[in-house]
């Protein structure tokens, strides 16, 4: 035990550098961990400015100058973050059809599976499966109602939707502006001799921006292609339920099975066990199948490829601590980790570094 330990502090803190980065590590992940709720805000600003500097310089590639390539960026940006809201009132809308027609849906569940009794006689009985189905409504029901009725009704909810709407934009357009300000600031407390630790944020910012890029655009071509099956096939709720599709490759496996019980409940409630449904299923598979196999392939290098255990530990962990946020946050924060052992030098490179 003790010749590991002296093997793991040979190979990560040879010398006062790698000491100095691995307790600043330590540092901020305690400091993520005890306020990383509050500055929530601040997270989300920050991954948005680090997507938008990636377009920023693209920009800036083409011969634009720094302050047009800026301007465009923001239009863009706000342009985007605009049509969210404009957006809003319709999934509303669809969100709130979709509870009110919830108690519909689930009768019609029982009408479908009520064939199951006459299949499976011994093992269900039409009480039973009536008794489920009025429970499971009554159930939902109150959840949702309470859920609801708690977000929308209480002054804390209101009172972060409203900050989020105009800290996220404000925070965004400075990150965007100031950058040559800030990163001073933030960087004028490490010392001075840092080649290893500039190799380390190379390799970071590499990683994670190509793992942030390859979502959004995973997210959105997903999103698209599942709009125009559900539209074409005229799936109720397609704008909604696109929308949640196109979020659940946030998610890893979890995402994509979640996802699925609406879409197989939805089509089920609008046409039964038909060829309509069997279409709906075999077409929301082969994006699932294409995803998987072919777009994921193509958008991220073999670099940001994580072992499926890592990712079913990491989305555990950080969304037990987080929720929501930690799902959404978990797979960046691996990569991140990921990042920072990869790129890690043994210690005769960190030695030469120090000496440059």
């Amino acid at each position: 035990m003790r010749d590991l330990l002296e093997k793991l502090m040979a190979r990560f803190f040879s010398n006062e550098e790698s000491v100095y980065f691995g307790f600043l590590l330590i540092v901020c992940s305690l400091f993520i961990l005890l306020f990383g709720n509050i500055l929530l805000p601040v997270f989300l600003s920050i991954i948005i400015a680090f997507l938008l500097n990636g377009l920023l310089k693209s920009l800036e590639s083409l011969k634009i100058s720094h302050t047009i390539s800026l301007v465009l960026t923001l239009i863009i940006f706000f342009g985007f973050y605009l049509s969210i809201f404009i957006a809003l009132p319709s999934l509303g809308s669809q969100i709130n059809s979709l509870l009110q027609n919830l108690p519909t849906i689930v009768v019609a569940f029982q009408n479908i599976f009520g064939g199951f009794v006459e299949a499976f006689g011994d093992i269900f009985s039409e009480e039973d499966l009536n008794a489920f189905f009025l429970n499971f409504t009554d159930q939902v029901n109150n959840l949702l109602s309470q859920a609801l009725g708690q977000l929308a009704g209480t002054i804390s909810f209101m009172f972060s939707a409203v900050l989020y709407a105009i800290l996220v934009p404000i925070m965004v357009f400075f990150f965007l502006k100031d950058k040559a300000v800030l990163l001073p600031m933030l960087t004028g407390f490490l010392p001075t001799k840092r080649g290893f630790m500039n190799s380390i944020f190379s390799e970071m910012n590499d990683q994670l921006y190509n793992y942030v890029n390859g979502k959004v655009i995973e997210m959105s071509v997903v999103a698209l292609f599942s709009y125009l099956v559900f539209a074409l096939l005229g799936l109720p709720y397609a704008v909604l339920i696109a929308i949640l599709v196109g979020l659940s490759v946030i998610i890893p496996f979890f995402g994509a099975i979640l996802v699925t019980i609406p879409v197989a409940l939805l089509g089920l409630y609008e046409w039964g066990l038909t060829s309509q449904f069997y279409w709906l299923m075999g077409l929301y598979l082969i994006i699932q199948i294409l995803d998987g196999n072919v777009l994921v392939p193509v958008i991220f290098s073999t670099r940001n490829n994580l072992h499926p255990v890592v990712i079913i530990i990491t989305i555990l962990f950080f969304g037990g601590i987080w929720g929501f946020w930690g799902l959404f946050f978990a797979i960046p924060l691996a990569t991140f980790i990921k990042a920072i052992v990869n790129s890690w030098p043994e210690p005769k490179a960190i030695n030469s570094s120090m000496n440059d």
